[in-house]
């Protein structure tokens, strides 16, 4: 019998351990069901911001082997101009159990091997000249992925059902560039979904890149993906600016002789 017991809070109530076993089913038992059969990556939040020597990762959700971190706290860490990529990286250090508490930490590191374990996680990468800053406000799509002195998290992975897919923002931004252009109903269906926001996973990008583009992917992780994004948009473009409708309220003129 399923049944559904919410734990009391009352003045001078005494929680008893079936109450507080309540509480621990729903505080960690209800999100790993509710993500079942996602891949690993950001849930919510994890965004970016910049000064001149710090690079942080802000809070949010990170689902990783089945297990959703909550990043409480901003993550930042000093960088300094190399002139070769460094990638961010999330790492999960291994679980450890003491007498009340099963404890799973998490840091964060810059590294210049484009390599990942499995316990790790990229979260943008950067190429910093000296003398400048590192940016995180681009002004075009393509622009996410300039070479130098720009967060580029175009392959942090997000977590979608069956797998890992592009960040909600990529897409949007796309969506916000290809609207002001003529499109026919694929393309609309495509840029109204990730002008929501809504979550997409890697297989329906990789199914509306193929048929517009006629072609076959030979990979679908982020970096394909948005490359070939960014052919989409070139295509979209090339076919010109949508015409807007406007109204006009014209005036009724009276003659009289």
């Amino acid at each position: 019998m399923n049944e559904q017991k919410y734990p009391q809070f009352e003045h001078l109530h005494i929680l008893r351990a079936e109450a507080l076993a309540s509480l621990s089913e729903r505080a960690f038992d209800v999100f790993p069901l509710y993500l079942r059969d996602y891949g690993n990556g950001v849930v919510s939040g994890c965004d970016f911001t910049t000064t001149k020597t710090l690079v942080t990762l802000r809070p949010g959700l990170i689902l990783h082997d089945e297990f959703l971190y909550f990043l409480r706290e901003p993550m930042s860490i000093e960088y300094a101009p190399t002139e070769e990529y460094v990638l961010m990286k999330l790492i999960f250090e291994p679980p450890t159990v003491t007498e009340n508490f099963l404890q799973r930490g998490v840091r964060i590191t810059l590294s210049a091997d484009m390599n990942l374990s499995h316990d790790e996680m990229e979260v943008c990468r950067f190429k910093l000249k000296r003398g400048a800053i590192l940016r995180t406000k681009y002004t075009d799509f393509v622009d996410m992925t300039t070479e130098f002195d720009t967060v580029n998290f175009i392959n942090e992975p997000h977590a979608a059902p069956g797998g890992s897919t592009l960040s909600p923002v990529v897409l949007k931004m796309f969506a916000s560039e290809a609207k002001n252009y003529a499109l026919n109903s694929e393309d609309f269906s495509f840029c109204l979904a990730a002008l929501s926001g809504k979550i997409l996973n890697a297989d329906q990008i990789a199914f509306y890149v193929e048929r517009k583009l006629k072609i076959e992917l030979p990979s679908i992780d982020n970096q394909t993906l948005y490359e070939n994004l960014c052919r989409v948009l070139q295509e979209i473009k090339n076919g010109g600016r949508r015409e807007l409708l406007t109204s006009r309220r014209r005036r009724r003129e009276i003659m009289v002789e």
